[in-house]
């Protein structure tokens, strides 16, 4: 694996559930549901704050090409790295404007998914890959 995501030493179960990809995704993504109730199947895709999905279901594991198995790391508790913005101190990180990015959570935020999802547990000094807990 080129890029180390899971950092979690099995002090929290997690689970690795292949999602076939509704669009490309990179490893370190936080990733949402497409609709089912649209007649597609549910798919994983980039979660992106303004989108009502913005729930998210976990971590992509591996990169993946739109129509390919994407792994999908789940579960509360869980340590691994997730692509975020450049944030300071100890926020909560919820989703971001930018697909499959993560930034500090905002309380005035109007984005339906404005909601803590994750916790640094280190300081993001740059965008790109952080230690993070998944709430």
């Amino acid at each position: 694996m080129a890029t180390e995501v899971l950092v979690n030493d099995g002090g929290a179960p997690c689970r690795i559930i292949p999602i076939v990809a509704a669009e490309a995704i990179t490893a370190g993504d936080a990733v949402g549901l497409t609709d089912p109730a649209t007649g597609a199947d549910c798919k994983a895709n980039q979660l992106t704050a303004s989108e009502e999905h913005a729930v998210m279901a976990g971590v992509a594991l591996t990169d993946a090409a739109a129509g390919a198995i994407c792994n999908v790391v789940t579960g509360r508790g869980v340590i691994v790295r997730i692509n975020t913005t450049d944030t300071s101190g100890p926020s909560g990180l919820m989703a971001s404007a930018t697909a499959g990015r993560l930034e500090a959570w905002s309380v005035a935020d109007t984005y339906v998914g404005s909601r803590p999802v994750a916790v640094p547990m280190e300081d993001p000094s740059a965008v790109g890959l952080t230690k993070c807990m998944i709430l």
